[in-house]
């Protein structure tokens, strides 16, 4: 081999060993510094029952977090803790929580007749009327429904036998030209 050859190897060896030791050190980053204090975190919250975290692909994408929830009496109040163990590990990178549930066909077709209220609710403002229906509905089916409110969300968790549905509703909704 010659000379020119030799060192072109060389340069490109010392580039894909370099490439190898940023990669490493953002993966060993990822797992250390953001992944396992967040999964940490998320599993010390009472009713958290399975934490799984997406990866975003590209930097600018927010990373998806995929919560289990087992048993929870109140879920404004869980869903706040898990919201500020989420702002506490990843500070200030973007996120979005995804709450998994247990539900049924039963609990989805209840959550329909629900949303009706729902979206009457965020129109005129009768809250106390969404619970009252919310409540009569889930009772004629032998469930039972929790509203919770406050000025960005509402929260609905409906239950069934060992079955549950949570519902995250946005109150506040995009406008026309909004772009978020």
């Amino acid at each position: 081999m010659n000379i020119k050859a030799t060192k072109i190897i060389k340069g490109t060896l010392a580039f894909i060993a370099t490439l190898l030791v940023l990669y490493g050190a953002r993966f060993l980053w990822q797992n250390y510094s953001v992944a396992m204090p967040l999964n940490s975190g998320l599993k010390s919250i009472n009713g958290v029952q399975n934490v799984v975290l997406e990866k975003p692909s590209k930097i600018y994408e927010p990373i998806i977090i995929n919560i289990s929830l087992n048993n929870i009496s109140n879920f404004q109040k869980t869903y706040a803790e898990i919201n500020e163990k989420a702002i506490q590990a990843l500070k200030g990178k973007a996120y979005k929580i995804n709450i998994k549930d247990t539900g049924s066909d039963e609990l989805e077709k209840l959550y329909s007749d629900i949303s009706i209220y729902i979206e009457k609710a965020l129109i005129d403002g009768s809250f106390p009327s969404l619970v009252e229906k919310s409540d009569a509905i889930a009772k004629s089916i032998g469930g039972e429904s929790k509203i919770n409110i406050d000025s960005k969300y509402i929260y609905l968790h409906i239950t069934k036998n060992d079955k549950s549905l949570y519902k995250l509703i946005p109150r506040q909704t995009q406008k026309a030209g909004d772009l978020k």
